[in-house]
């Protein structure tokens, strides 16, 4: 069988996908890359937040209205998990629904495997690529799954189900095959990355595997960790980092808030535990890039709590900020709570907080020019630049995590997935210019 699968959400989504399609594979059905190809159409949903239900819905209807009668639809991950009534409803045509982590469920019911067909040895190889993420050759790497923390806004648990780690020897196998893929970058992903081993009683579980990893696959030059919790980033951990010569001195380390009172109410770790998350890092790593995600409009937010956020932002420059406004999830506490925060003054504050993280990641930038790089090229041709100034290929350096953070403009043609030094030039809100040495 031929199917086709859009995936959506996060980096852990893109992961499973990876999984099921390996599954798909190994029962003999064949990835195509347009919808119109296929026998099976597959949209793994994501559930996190409203907009992120409503864009899955609008996804598994545009294919919905789009296929012919032969064509099946299964709509499979996060959000048939808890809303698959909801999905039901939008699209009563729907053929099949699976929860998360159902790969194996979804590749058995669309029965045996066909013995008589295999795929030619040369082209599963060039398939690998498949298996990665946009923007090849960076891959994700899901260490574990499932969440025990007892965030109030969020609907992972729910979900996702208690903390599981994975199995260290498959993660070290599938590291391996991802290098004799041709990756150059690997990026740790969980919902609590720091949690990694607790559920077998390890501790700094997540060190001992940055040191397993990081010998198992030294000619991958890049090893990414996202995902930290705040107060499990021991100072082994970063000590960790800052020896292995393939982790790069990057860190993305959700903190949600900048106010006590509002951190107490989502019940997660103060300030104070924050920020000696943060110096231990930065007193291992001088050079760390921090990432971090912040919620806007909690209820109750006032425009004081909110402030103390922008105060936060400013004390601790951060390199990257993402946020988000304020999403109630039925089923999580804080949905429940009064003080809901209007539409209107979550737009207005979330404008608010980017204007100020868009002006610090570009003194960043700036502080960057001049200096020599590693670039990773990821676009797979180059671009004539504007007014006549020749070849430009897309990549990023260490300081950027792939599809969330900036890019590097490098001038010249280079194939996808070369590692090339280039000085920066020039510095724009979120991403460099570049020229090769």
């Amino acid at each position: 069988m031929k199917y086709h699968l859009v995936t959506l959400g996060c980096a852990k989504n893109t992961v499973d996908s990876m999984r099921l399609e390996r599954a798909l594979r190994n029962g003999r059905h064949l990835a195509v890359s347009t919808p119109e190809a296929a026998d099976l159409l597959l949209v793994n949903t994501c559930g996190f937040i409203d907009a992120a239900k409503d864009e899955s819905v609008d996804v598994v209807r545009q294919l919905d209205e789009q296929r012919r009668p032969d064509q099946k639809l299964y709509v499979i991950g996060c959000m048939t998990q808890i809303a698959e009534d909801e999905v039901r409803a939008a699209v009563p045509r729907v053929d099949l629904t699976f929860g998360a982590e159902a790969w194996d469920e979804i590749a058995a019911s669309l029965g045996p495997a066909n013995a008589s067909y295999d795929i030619p040895q040369p082209l599963a190889a060039s398939m690998s690529p498949l298996l990665m993420m946009p923007g090849a050759p960076s891959a994700y790497l899901k260490i574990s799954d499932g969440c025990d923390r007892p965030c109030t806004f969020c609907i992972i648990p729910t979900i996702k189900g208690r903390m599981h780690s994975d199995s260290t020897d498959r993660l070290i196998d599938e590291a391996r095959w991802l290098a004799t893929s041709g990756v150059k970058e690997l990026a740790l992903v969980a919902q609590d990355s720091t949690a990694y081993g607790e559920d077998r009683g390890e501790r700094d579980g997540l060190a001992t595997l940055l040191e397993r990893i990081a010998e198992a696959v030294p000619e991958v030059p890049w090893l990414r960790l996202m995902y930290a919790y705040p107060g499990r980033v021991t100072t082994r951990l970063a000590e960790t980092m800052a020896r292995l010569p393939n982790v790069v001195p990057y860190l993305d380390m959700p903190l949600q808030h900048g106010s006590d009172a509002v951190l107490h109410r989502m019940k997660r770790p103060s300030l104070r535990v924050a920020r000696q998350s943060i110096e231990a890092v930065r007193t291992a790593m001088p050079d760390v890039v921090l990432r971090t995600t912040f919620i806007v409009g909690y209820p109750g937010e006032t425009e004081a709590e909110f402030r103390e956020l922008l105060a936060f932002v400013d004390e601790q420059r951060f390199d990257h900020i993402g946020a988000f406004t304020y999403s109630p999830q039925p089923g999580t506490p804080a949905a429940l709570e009064g003080g809901q925060v209007s539409e209107r003054v979550k737009q207005h504050r979330y404008g608010r907080l980017m204007e100020l993280a868009q002006g610090i990641a570009q003194e960043k930038n700036r502080e960057m020019v001049g200096r020599e790089v590693d670039i990773l090229v990821e676009s797979e041709a180059p671009a004539q630049s504007e007014g006549g100034g020749g070849p430009v290929v897309v990549g990023r350096t260490y300081r950027d995590a792939p599809e969330v953070d900036g890019l590097a403009l490098l001038k010249g043609e280079y194939p996808q997935g070369a590692m090339v030094r280039a000085r920066v030039d020039g510095a724009l809100p979120y991403d460099l210019l570049c020229s090769p040495i």
